[in-house]
């Protein structure tokens, strides 16, 4: 194959988080079966210094890339700590799929896409999905897939000056939790064919709740909220220190311990009893949840409740305590972290299906 000639994917998904960015790199075969190949990084995308010249950056080969928005390069990757200040502040935001941030994240995933496709100098991706949570769906849909679509330019690594062409023919936005509702169905057809879904999508920074009946949605009772799992890592942080909210990694152990029930965390040298914190943790889950009921209104009509995201279990668990009675039809998602993801895919994969007549 000529370094120039591009290589054509079909179909690709990137799911933007606050904690991670999660790609499907395409249906591998595994065994008998196929399946979607998915990767993830963590949500930092740390400026370079002006005189830091890309390929400088990524002398010693980091995992990552160097990206460019509005002439400013970013590190992006699962290395992207190696440049971060200490200091990533992460505010929960309406237009955050419009921000700088956004863009370089996305185009860090395409960077790892483009990896995998073993593209030389050119990637084509005929269709590529993306996700958004609920309150910010339908102001930002189509803002997020006009940015997506086009030409994407990452610096070439080994050639100064030159670039890697990646190219997105179309773009979809769906919401989030309706991902994790597609990648569910394709293996639990029977539990989908009637019947009233909760799919409930605690991510980092948005609690996502999706309705539908079979496979059509309920906008009405679907929704989201701005408080999740990092509201739960702020609540013990600003406890402690209030700085380390702008802490990446800090956050990131006290998230870990929250998501695995552990019992305690540690950083600087000191350990931290989880259960000291437990009072300021329920009050986001009880906020959150709250407002997540009062917009469903009755859950007596529901048949299932799918728990996803990163925050499955732990919403999960608490939800058991609070509403006993509904627990055999509470379901833990199979994939939690990748579930979005996923179900991106599939959903691409639907719709670029040629139409029958």
């Amino acid at each position: 194959m000529k370094p120039d000639t591009p290589v054509v994917v079909d179909v690709r998904a990137i799911d933007v988080g606050y904690f991670s960015i999660k790609l499907s790199l395409g249906r591998k075969l595994v065994g008998d079966s196929s399946t979607i190949a998915t990767a993830l990084f963590p949500s930092l995308a740390p400026r370079l210094p002006a005189g830091l010249t890309p390929q400088s950056a990524l002398h010693g080969k980091p995992d990552g890339c160097v990206v460019a928005v509005e002439d400013v390069n970013y590190f992006v990757g699962r290395d992207a700590i190696l440049y971060s200040s200490g200091r990533e502040p992460r505010e929960v935001l309406a237009d955050y799929s419009q921000t700088d941030k956004y863009l370089a994240l996305m185009r860090g995933a395409l960077h790892y896409i483009f990896k995998d496709a073993q593209a030389k100098s050119e990637l084509v991706i005929r269709h590529l999905v993306l996700g958004l949570p609920l309150n910010t769906f339908g102001e930002n849909r189509d803002k997020l897939a006009q940015r997506a679509m086009g030409e994407h330019l990452l610096p070439d690594p080994v050639h100064p000056g030159a670039h890697r062409r990646i190219t997105v023919e179309r773009a979809s936005v769906i919401v989030q939790p309706q991902g994790a509702l597609v990648s569910y169905a394709a293996n639990h057809t029977k539990t989908f064919q009637d019947g009233w879904v909760l799919v409930v999508d605690p991510g980092g920074g948005t609690l996502d709740w999706y309705v539908a009946r079979g496979r059509l949605p309920n906008w009405q009772r679907s929704g989201a909220y701005p408080k999740s799992m990092l509201a739960c890592a702020y609540a013990v942080a600003d406890k402690i220190d209030a700085t380390w909210r702008d802490n990446f990694e800090i956050i990131e152990r006290i998230d870990k311990a929250i998501r695995e029930n552990a019992p305690s965390f540690k950083t600087g040298g000191q350990t931290y009893e989880l259960s000291n914190f437990a009072t300021g943790i329920e009050a986001v889950l009880k906020e959150s949840t709250d407002k997540m009921v009062a917009k469903l209104g009755s859950l007596d009509n529901l048949d299932t409740i799918l728990f996803t995201g990163g925050g499955a279990k732990v919403y999960h668990d608490f939800f058991s305590k609070r509403y006993p009675k509904l627990a055999p039809i509470m379901a833990m998602d199979d994939d939690p972290v990748f579930a979005n993801v996923k179900g991106f895919h599939v959903a691409g994969e639907i719709m670029s299906m040629p139409v029958r007549a």
